[in-house]
């Protein structure tokens, strides 16, 4: 048995001349080229999944990595008209006797960002997760704390606003400042996060039908949060997912999940520009 989590980044893409002849539909072959190349030469995808052999002990032995994943699909947009497009998406099923604190959300984000980059220039302005908590144990506050020690290393002196929504069904209906007070704990004192009092800048995410799980998680209750953090970027967007995922199980939510992050203004968009 499997359970499936997936990421997409949502921008706009301006194609380098010489890339023109790449193309890529809802379910095209070429991001999914791009992204299992990218992913082979970083080691992070098998066909067996979150396990390997690993012959530094003496002898081989079944080790997990929580880098690895079984198997995939992959799709995007890359209509080239100057609008916010779901640029890049995958899907990735993992064992689901194989559990950790964490999903390789940075895994699958990395190569997915690496694939586009790599045909033109991008212009990050927004990242969706769906997250299956309830396949997650253990505890993943080591490498939260580790994560947020590293986008301590920015200007002070700076942050970026960015809108976080969670789709999740009727359990957490009246849990948004309990929800909110553990995202806060857990960015610590280099970045906030408080319940949204009205209307959230959601123009970074693009306007797809769902069968990602966007449009779809937002037919259900939705949590709206207004957080600020130290820079936008494609590894803070996930740091910011995964941290509320984190708060999500701290607050009781074993459910699958849809966490959105975006900045609040188009105009702190990054191009990002990887590799």
């Amino acid at each position: 048995m499997y359970y499936e989590t997936l990421v997409a980044l949502h921008g706009v893409l301006d194609r380098y001349p010489w890339a023109s002849h790449v193309t890529c539909d809802a379910h095209g072959s070429e991001i999914y080229d791009l992204a299992m190349r990218r992913a082979e030469a970083y080691g992070w995808y098998s066909t067996g999944g979150w396990t390997y052999k690993y012959q530094g002990w003496g002898e081989a032995r079944i080790v997990q990595d929580p880098g690895r994943w079984a198997d995939c699909l992959a799709g995007g947009d890359w209509t080239q008209d100057g609008k916010v497009r779901e640029l890049a998406w995958m899907s990735a099923e993992i064992p689901d006797d194989v559990r950790e604190p964490r999903l390789p959300l940075l895994h699958v984000t990395r190569i997915l960002s690496d694939a586009v980059n790599r045909i033109g220039r991008v212009r990050f302005t927004g990242l969706h997760a769906v997250l299956p908590l309830h396949e997650l144990v253990g505890d993943a506050s080591d490498d939260l704390r580790a994560m947020r020690r590293w986008f301590a290393l920015t200007d002070p002196s700076t942050s970026v606003p960015v809108s976080v929504t969670v789709a999740a069904g009727p359990a957490m209906r009246g849990k948004e400042t309990a929800v909110c007070g553990a995202i806060s704990e857990r960015l610590g004192d280099i970045a906030e996060a408080e319940v949204a009092a009205g209307r959230l800048d959601m123009s970074g995410m693009a306007d797809v039908d769902g069968e990602h799980g966007y449009n779809k998680g937002r037919e259900r209750g939705v949590l709206r949060f207004a957080c600020r953090v130290p820079e936008w970027s494609v590894d803070a967007a996930v740091w910011l997912v995964e941290v509320v995922g984190d708060a999500l199980r701290a607050a009781e939510c074993a459910e699958q999940v849809v966490v959105t992050a975006s900045p609040a203004s188009p105009s702190l968009t990054t191009e990002v520009q990887l590799g």
